[in-house]
């Protein structure tokens, strides 16, 4: 039969169609299969057990797994477009956004237009097309990359997440050249343990980086990190290790981050290449030390990976620096898991000449073992932690806070008042967000730094099932505006 297209969801569904239905519920499967037909879908493929399902001159396939099958199908249907763009994948715990900003800026700067695949959107050459998952299904994965293939994107550096490795989104793919990060506490609700989090991400190299069709796949990896080891001693293809260590083929033979940025020289498969960026912080420095590895790699002139390094600005909502009070340093940034608040808080706390505020919380729904942790953390290394909402979603935001908040204790801090708030020994608890940003903005005199963590780039809160309107950026810059008028 003639298939002119390709569906999951089923309101997207057009006659002649093949619908794949994975929907967790047997209900709305059977409700979705039911839409999909009605619009005219030629074929379905659906879970085993949903295989009673009949309709004449329609086509039943019944699948285990349809999300293999889908990316399976995907590929053949827009003519497999990772075999022809250079496709990047990076995958890790943390700072897969700011090296797939980082990777696209050495492309263009190299003279070839780059797609970005992930958590703030897939763009081409800057322009957004898609908002979503930060490993999109394959059917979005594929008909993106064959727009990129036909708009003449030559190389795209994506995201890959342990879940969409998981649920093989990816599978399909012929990756390029695949990097990892590093491996921190993170989608245990998911994975269960962390073994299992990184047997996933181990899957990327040694299984689909391994059976890429493209001539000699490349693996990079962090030395620095032992999971990251544990990659290197797994793999039987190229390989180029990255981080702060002497011994790895790609490391800084000196180097200054502060507040203003990174300077550095970086040794690169034996090449040297003079880095200036705006970008704040060690973690940084190893996300322009992969990058530069990956590029150098593939056969990027190190002049083009220092210019593409010094333009580019970062990623939306890392470290991103806001304009409030003069003195003060005002950072918007994502680190909403252990590692990542670790991270900032550390760099932060190293620069920051006053007393460094974090304004934090721990999202609804999501691995509950982390929210101590994350208090924990707070606790230990900032100057003052002021507790708040993240995104509760279907749960009650004040016992999140309260789980959190036993991390806080746990750490030697004990709960304040904001009139309290000089103590060095307290912590503030607000679950209003605008009011908790408030209070640290009020508080914070020249030398201090506020970092507001958490939610990064994101411009809403999700509340029981509504999507509020919310940025952190924004609630920042008004509040500062607030303050302003208040003292003229």
């Amino acid at each position: 039969m003639e298939i002119t297209g390709l569906s999951y969801d089923s309101r997207a569904t057009r006659p002649d169609y093949l619908f794949f239905s994975m929907a967790r519920d047997a209900a709305r499967r059977r409700v979705n299969i039911e839409d999909a037909l009605n619009r005219g879908a030629r074929a379905l493929v659906v879970l085993g057990e949903d295989g009673g399902i009949a309709r004449s001159a329609v086509t039943l396939v019944a699948s285990e797994r349809p999300r293999l099958l889908m990316g399976a199908a995907a590929s053949r249907f827009f003519g497999a477009p990772s075999e022809r763009v250079n496709l990047i994948g990076i995958t890790g715990t943390s700072g897969k956004t700011t090296t797939s900003y980082l990777l696209a800026s050495i492309f263009e700067a190299a003279g070839q237009p780059a797609g970005i695949i992930g958590t703030i959107g897939i763009f081409i050459a800057g322009n957004k097309i898609y908002s979503g998952l930060t490993t999109p299904e394959s059917l979005d994965f594929e008909s993106s990359l064959a727009r990129m293939e036909g708009e003449g994107i030559r190389y795209t550096a994506a995201e890959v997440s342990s879940i969409g490795i998981a649920e093989g989104r990816v599978d399909a793919l012929n990756f390029r050249a695949c990097m990892f990060t590093n491996l921190g506490r993170d989608h245990l609700d998911y994975h269960g343990t962390i073994q299992d989090y990184f047997a996933t991400k181990l899957r990327l190299f040694t299984e689909i980086l391994a059976r890429s069709r493209h001539t000699d796949p490349i693996a990079v990896v962090c030395g620095d990190d032992p999971y990251g080891r544990r990659i290197l001693d797994s793999l039987k293809l190229r390989s180029v290790s990255f981080g702060l260590d002497r011994k790895l083929d790609v490391f800084p033979e000196r180097f200054d981050a502060g507040l203003n940025g990174i300077r550095a020289t970086l040794s690169v498969l034996g090449k040297k290449i003079e880095i200036t960026s705006s970008l704040v912080g060690e973690f940084n420095l190893l996300n322009i030390l992969g990058a530069s590895a990956l590029s150098v790699a593939l056969g990027i002139e190190t002049a083009a990976v220092a210019d593409g390094v010094r333009r580019c600005p970062g990623a939306p909502g890392r470290l991103e620096a806001v304009e409030t009070k003069p003195g003060v340093t005002v950072l918007v940034d994502y680190a909403h898991k252990p590692d990542a608040l670790e991270a900032v808080l550390k760099t932060l706390r190293r620069l920051c000449t006053g007393r460094l505020i974090c304004v934090f919380g721990c999202g609804g729904d999501r691995d509950r073992g982390k929210r101590p942790i994350m208090g924990e953390i707070a606790g230990r290394l900032a100057g003052l932690p002021v507790l708040t909402s993240d995104n509760p979603r279907s749960e009650d935001p004040l016992a999140i806070i309260a789980q959190v908040e036993a991390g806080l204790i746990a750490s030697g801090r004990i709960r304040i008042d904001r009139a309290d708030s000089s103590s060095r020994d307290g912590y503030l608890v607000e679950p209003d967000r605008r009011r908790a940003i408030a209070i640290a903005l009020g508080i914070a005199v020249p030398g201090d730094a506020v970092v507001i963590a958490g939610k990064g780039h994101e411009d809403y809160q999700l509340v029981g099932g509504r999507v509020l309107p919310f940025d952190d950026r924004a609630v920042a810059r008004e509040i500062a505006a607030e303050l302003r008028s208040r003292q003229t």
